[in-house]
């Protein structure tokens, strides 16, 4: 028996790629978080996500927090073990009746993990409904290779990525309550649908690994130790915010999320699509 997962759940984890819910934050709570969250977008004057993204948290003290919350390593450490490392975090958001969506997909597409293990804990501010546009998986999609083709749209929230033949009939909507948590794997197939409902739907995805796994793509990749010990020599360690803004971590998320979208284009160039 795990610390917050039946070793039930491991195994469906493992069977599906993903598991829901995982309880993190009560109701009240995740208010407070979609208040911090609507504070960042008063003071930015745009929708976050247009620039935080692959490091979102590394600039501000309570996202830092969020990705240390106890629950949800708990949950991480009964899938991957004890010592964890946050690589990534990213907004994922749409306000009401936003015609956006993101398209069937693998992370493993963009990223370049060795091996491809790595973990997200997706965790909605509000309630993720069918109707506001939860995530949705295909299960069992993380034990094969997934083939995409690009096709550029401007309402889509990747980079127009687009995993081929994808059978919808199997999806799964992960319907959360604010303050819940759904885990998936890197490689499983996951979109979600525009939002129809009154309220908006805002999420940060954050990702975790274990210190053996790589990143394969480029020099000086960082993460936070959050968990247990960084016994590897692949990550550099990522700086802490003194304050919400911290200059130092928004010019290092730049820089990272550049390595990223970089080796994104070069292989969307070279004519990847796996």
């Amino acid at each position: 028996m795990g610390k917050i997962i039946s070793d039930t759940q491991v195994a469906q984890y493992n069977r599906d790629g993903f598991l829901f819910p995982v309880d993190v934050y009560t109701p009240e709570e995740a208010v407070g978080l979609h208040e911090k969250f609507t504070a960042i977008e008063e003071t930015l004057g745009y929708e976050p996500q247009e620039r935080f993204r692959v490091k979102a948290h590394l600039p501000f003290p309570w996202l830092c927090d969020v990705v240390r919350n106890e629950k949800i390593l708990d949950a991480i450490e009964d899938v991957i073990g004890p010592d964890i490392l946050c690589w990534g975090a990213s907004f994922f958001c749409k306000p009401a009746h936003d015609d956006r969506y993101v398209s069937w997909h693998t992370d493993t597409f963009f990223y370049g993990f060795e091996p491809a293990e790595t973990i997200t804990a997706w965790l909605p501010f509000n309630d993720a409904t069918e109707e506001s546009g939860c995530v949705r998986y295909i299960p069992g999609s993380h034990k094969q290779v997934t083939v995409h083709e690009i096709r550029q749209d401007e309402r889509n929230l990747v980079y127009g990525q687009h995993a081929l033949d994808i059978d919808e009939s199997k999806a799964v909507d992960a319907v959360l309550r604010a303050g819940q948590v759904v885990l998936h794997h890197e490689s499983v197939v996951h979109g979600s649908n525009p939002n129809r409902a009154d309220h908006p739907r805002v999420a940060i995805s954050i990702h975790y690994a274990a210190p053996h796994v790589r990143e394969t793509r480029f020099d000086g990749a960082s993460a936070m130790v959050v968990r247990g010990e960084n016994n590897s020599d692949h990550w550099d360690i990522d700086p802490e915010p003194k304050d919400d803004f911290d200059q130092a971590c928004i010019d290092w998320m730049d820089e990272t999320r550049a390595k990223f979208t970089g080796a994104t284009s070069a292989k969307i160039a070279a004519g990847g699509r796996s």
